[in-house]
């Protein structure tokens, strides 16, 4: 197969799609089929230079990357790449578009449809209700305007975890339960891959390199945050829950891992020096190779507390590593992490939070059955040879679909 894949930008800051889009790439190439990326080189309020994002990680795949800025913001408007759109869409058999609200997602589906070209809308996460909420109007103007019919011809939608597809089935406007017969749409739920990175026990050097690479985790029990410093990702809520938790627990320390490409870490120290913690919290920044795997396989507990996550990706990495998660149930992995027994769920409340924690480092032979029984679940569902599979088989049901040779319907993970 010939497939496109349309996203906003690769900056590493916006995380989410930005890294799962050319881990997927990797993995179909492996399967033998034709990939191609088109997206735009908007980095926050800057550019990318070309390839800079995905340097060694798509040395094999075309990527064009096409000048593009921020109007309105976090819009990531480019002429150039619709253009382009229009001209090369018809080349592919199958295109794969990034998130909703957005112009590569406005541009992507139009150009399909006008070249008669099959495309795969995926969310990823727009349409949360707590996201929905945000720029409510604008929103809601969007969806009136373009974003219904994007919606309406796209032969498939994709979500990440089934609990996204049900939460984003309240979506206003997007007509979830149209019965047009002269368009039935494909549902599919398939997860977001890990890395095989993931589940390899480091070196005993290696991670003891990370400690000293950050001198105030060493001899310490480390609560880490993995992910970009984001309004979403509930750090309101982590940071009382930790306060409470260390003011009886002089050895644990906070790690805060990721990107604060938005200034909003600034806030989060403001937090940390009003409980007196500051010194006992690290903030990594962006972390590369072995150091982000040694920042989960040295922490006791992962720990994110978001408003909203269509999957949880680094939920799903640090299963892989084989420690406790704690998660809210807005992350929509949670279900899998309590059928599984990998960590506790919480809701988005500091005191349910600080209570879980402290149950997580008071019993470390739980801790390591959840870190166990998270491991085991990452192995079955997650790794990119199982995930790459399933999308495979998703493009080639939705070719058959759009050449009236099957009938579209629900499909869940199972596939093929």
């Amino acid at each position: 197969m010939k497939i496109l894949q349309i996203i906003g930008s690769l900056a590493p800051r916006y995380g989410g799609p930005s890294v799962a889009c050319p881990a997927m790439c990797r993995e179909l190439l492996r399967r033998g089929h034709e990939v191609s990326i088109y997206t735009t080189d908007v980095d926050g309020r800057g550019h990318l230079k070309p390839q800079a994002p995905i340097a060694g990680v798509l040395t094999d795949v075309p990527v064009q990357m096409f000048p593009g800025w921020t109007f309105p913001p976090e819009y990531k408007f480019s002429p150039a790449l619709a253009q382009a759109l229009k001209k090369n869409v018809a080349r592919f058999d199958v295109a794969h578009i990034y998130s909703m609200f957005i112009f590569s997602a406005t541009a992507g589906a139009q150009a399909c449809r006008e070249e008669g070209v099959p495309y795969l809308l995926h969310p990823h996460g727009t349409l949360d209700p707590f996201l929905r909420q945000r720029h409510r109007a604008r929103k809601l103007l969007y969806t009136m305007l373009v974003e219904r019919r994007n919606f309406a011809r796209a032969t498939a939608l994709l979500f990440n975890s089934e609990e996204e597809r049900r939460l984003a089935s309240s979506a206003w406007g997007l007509g979830f339960c149209s019965h047009d017969a002269s368009h039935r749409r494909i549902e599919a739920v398939v997860p977001v891959g890990v890395e095989a990175d993931w589940f390899h026990e480091l070196s005993a050097e290696t991670r003891q390199e990370y400690r000293r690479t950050f001198p105030g985790t060493l001899g310490k029990r480390l609560v880490t945050f993995f992910g970009r410093l984001n309004f979403k990702k509930g750090l309101d809520i982590l940071v009382p829950a930790f306060a409470r938790v260390a003011a009886a627990r002089p050895d644990v320390h906070l790690v805060l891992a990721g990107p604060d490409g938005e200034g909003y870490g600034e806030k989060v120290r403001g937090w940390l020096k009003d409980a007196g913690l500051i010194d006992r919290a690290t903030f990594t920044g962006a972390l590369q190779g072995d150091q982000r795997v040694a920042a989960l396989q040295e922490s006791e507990v992962f720990m994110l507390t978001s408003y909203s996550e269509n999957f949880g990706q680094a939920v799903a990495e640090a299963m892989a590593c084989g420690i406790p998660v704690l998660v809210s149930d807005r992350v929509n992995l949670w279900p899998e992490v309590e059928q599984a027994g990998a960590g506790y769920v919480v809701r988005c409340e500091a005191e349910a939070a600080a209570e879980a924690l402290a149950r997580l480092l008071d019993d470390p032979a739980q801790s390591r059955r959840m870190g166990r029984a998270g491991k085991q679940l990452a192995r079955e569902k997650f790794p990119w040879s199982v995930v790459g599979g399933q999308m495979e088989c998703l493009y080639e049901e939705i070719l058959r679909s759009s050449a009236g040779g099957s009938s579209p319907g629900s499909s869940p993970n199972k596939r093929c």
